[in-house]
């Protein structure tokens, strides 16, 4: 009797319960939004753990406000260095040099 119902589970009830796990599964990934408030200070500044502001070093000796606005149109609070060794600067989570080296 007892093979009987295992054979039963295994041919009726098993196949549906694990194709409704995978589109479960597969629901949840294809949800899943990579944004940068874990990584920088959004500009309403609500302050997260380990966040920081976007460094920004401007090489192009233009202004970048259309870029800046972009940023901040994101969600991202950027903070313009003079420093031109960016990579020295440790407490930042991430930094963009922009400049027009190799534009012709």
């Amino acid at each position: 009797f007892f093979p009987s119902r295992l054979l039963l589970f295994g041919t009726f009830i098993l196949p549906p319960l694990m194709v409704l796990a995978l589109f479960h599964l597969w629901h949840n990934f294809s949800s899943w939004e990579i944004t940068s408030s874990p990584y920088f200070l959004p500009t309403k500044e609500k302050i997260q753990n380990r966040s920081t502001n976007l460094l920004i070093f401007n090489d192009t000796g233009s202004e970048i406000e259309d870029f800046i606005a972009a940023l901040k149109a994101q969600n991202i609070t950027p903070e313009i260095t003079p420093e031109k060794n960016i990579t020295s600067l440790p407490d930042y989570n991430g930094a963009i040099k922009i400049s027009l080296e190799g534009k012709v």
